[in-house]
C-alpha cells in the first residue's frame, strides 16, 4: 500500500513538471513560378483582385482576429497578391479593385479566416468574366520565429501563400489555349458595353447550359456605339489605376505598424496557447494531486499520510497557477486588441476633373467608384442620348 501511494505521488509531480513545453512550427516555403513560355500581348487576362473580405462575423471574444486589423490587412493581402502575380509575367494588368462591380477578364475574391502573426489562412475563389470557376481553394501557411529574425526582416513573412496561389493560377492559365484567352478578353468587353448599353450590345453575349457567357458575334470594330463604349471603359480603368495610388500609399503607411503588430501577434499567440496548454495541464494536475493527496490520509503509514498532505497542498497551488496563466492569457490577448484598433484607415475624398465640371467622390472605395460608375452612365447618355444606359445590364 505505501510504495503504492508513493508511486501515484511521484507519478503526479513527474505530471506536473512537465506541464509547459517549447514547440516549433513551420511549414515549407513555397517559391513562386514564372511564366517560361512567351505569351501574345493580346492573349494576357487582365486580372482584378478584390479586396479581401475581412471574416469578422463569427470571431469569438477570447479570438485573437481583431476587426481592426482585419479591415486593415484586407488591403495589405490583396496588394501582396497583386505583386506576386506581377512578378510572375503571366498577366496583362493586375488591379486590386473595390468590388465585383469592375468587370476584368479574371477575378480574385478571398475571405481572410485566419491571420494571427503565426498562421494565415485564406478563402480565395477566382472566376473569369463567363463566370466559369478556375479555382475555389483553402490556402494556408504557417511559420516559425524565425520568419521575424532580422535577416528575414525586409522579406513578407507569409510569401509563401501567396506563391502558392500565383502557381495555381499560373497552372491554370497555360492549360488554356490562346484563343480561348483572347475570346475571354472579347467577352470582358461585351460585358462592359452591355452595363451601358443594354439594348445595344446584350446581343452579342449568350447564356449556356452553364450559365457561362459565351459569345454570339461581335459589333463591327468601327461601330460608333463601341467607339463610345471604349472610351467610357478608358476612363472607368482610368480611375480603378487612381485607386491604385490608394491602395499602394495605405499598405506603405501601415507597413511599418502592421510587421510590429504581425510579430507581436506571434509572440503573443505562442504565448497564449503555451499559457492555456499550461493552466490546463497544472489544473489537472492539481485535481489529481490532491485526489491522491485525500486518498493517502487514510493510510496507516505516516510517511504516506504526510506525502499525501503535501501532494493536496501542491495540488491546490497548481489549481490557483493555472487560473492565474489563464488571466495572463487575457491581458495578452487585450493587448492585441489594442494593437488592433490603432491600425483604423479612412479613405481621403478624390477630386477628379471633367471638361463641363469638376466632381468629388467621397466614402470608402466601394462608395466612390460606386458613384463613378453612375457618373459614368450620365457622360454616355450625354454623349449617346441613348436611354438604356440607365438600366443595369450584364
Amino acid at each position: 500500500m505505501r510504495s503504492n501511494y508513493l508511486h501515484l505521488l511521484i507519478t503526479s509531480c513527474v505530471f506536473l513538471a512537465s506541464c509547459s513545453s517549447i514547440e516549433v512550427r513551420t511549414t515549407d516555403y513555397t517559391p513562386v513560378q514564372n511564366l517560361q513560355i512567351e505569351v501574345a500581348f493580346d492573349t494576357l487576362l487582365d486580372v482584378g483582385i478584390t479586396v479581401f473580405t475581412p471574416d469578422v462575423e463569427d470571431i469569438p471574444d477570447e479570438a485573437l482576429d481583431f476587426v481592426g486589423v482585419r479591415e486593415a490587412e484586407s488591403i495589405w493581402v490583396a496588394d501582396r497578391l497583386k505583386a506576386t502575380l506581377d512578378s510572375t509575367g503571366a498577366w496583362g494588368y493586375v488591379r486590386v479593385i473595390p468590388d465585383e462591380q469592375v468587370i476584368t477578364d479574371l477575378h480574385i475574391d478571398g475571405r481572410i479566416l485566419q491571420s494571427d502573426g503565426e498562421t494565415s489562412r485564406f478563402d480565395v475563389v477566382v472566376y473569369d468574366s463567363s463566370k466559369r470557376v478556375w479555382l475555389d481553394k483553402v490556402y494556408e501557411q504557417v511559420i516559425s520565429h524565425y520568419a521575424y529574425s532580422s535577416e528575414q526582416r525586409a522579406a513578407e513573412p507569409f510569401q509563401g501563400i501567396y506563391n502558392q496561389i500565383a502557381n495555381d493560377l499560373l497552372a491554370l492559365m497555360t492549360e488554356i489555349e490562346p484563343a480561348d484567352r483572347k475570346n475571354l478578353r472579347k467577352i470582358t468587353d461585351m460585358r462592359f458595353a452591355a452595363l451601358f448599353s443594354p439594348e445595344a450590345f446584350s446581343e452579342y453575349l449568350v447564356m449556356d447550359d452553364n450559365n457561362y457567357y459565351q459569345l454570339e458575334r461581335l459589333p463591327a470594330d468601327n461601330d460608333p456605339m463601341l467607339e463610345r463604349v471604349n472610351s467610357i471603359r478608358l476612363r472607368d480603368q482610368m480611375f480603378v489605376d487612381v485607386l491604385q495610388d490608394y491602395y499602394r500609399g495605405f499598405v506603405s503607411k501601415m507597413e511599418q505598424p502592421y510587421d510590429a503588430w504581425r510579430e507581436q501577434s506571434f509572440t503573443e499567440t505562442t504565448i497564449i496557447r503555451q499559457l492555456d496548454s499550461s493552466a490546463s495541464a497544472r489544473k489537472l494536475g492539481g485535481w489529481l494531486a490532491i485526489a491522491v493527496g485525500v486518498g493517502a490520509q487514510f493510510s496507516d503509514d505516516y510517511l504516506v499520510r504526510l506525502a499525501g498532505t503535501s501532494a493536496v497542498y501542491g495540488g491546490v497551488e497548481n489549481i490557483r497557477a493555472g487560473y492565474l496563466a489563464q488571466d495572463e492569457a487575457m491581458l495578452h490577448i487585450q493587448t492585441l486588441s489594442e494593437l488592433g484598433e490603432s491600425l483604423e484607415y479612412e479613405l481621403e475624398p478624390s477630386v477628379i476633373e471633367l471638361q463641363d465640371r469638376t466632381v468629388t467622390l467621397a466614402g470608402t472605395t466601394r462608395d466612390q467608384y460606386a458613384e463613378w460608375r453612375e457618373i459614368l452612365r450620365e457622360i454616355y447618355i450625354r454623349e449617346t442620348g441613348d436611354i438604356s444606359a440607365g438600366q443595369d445590364g450584364g
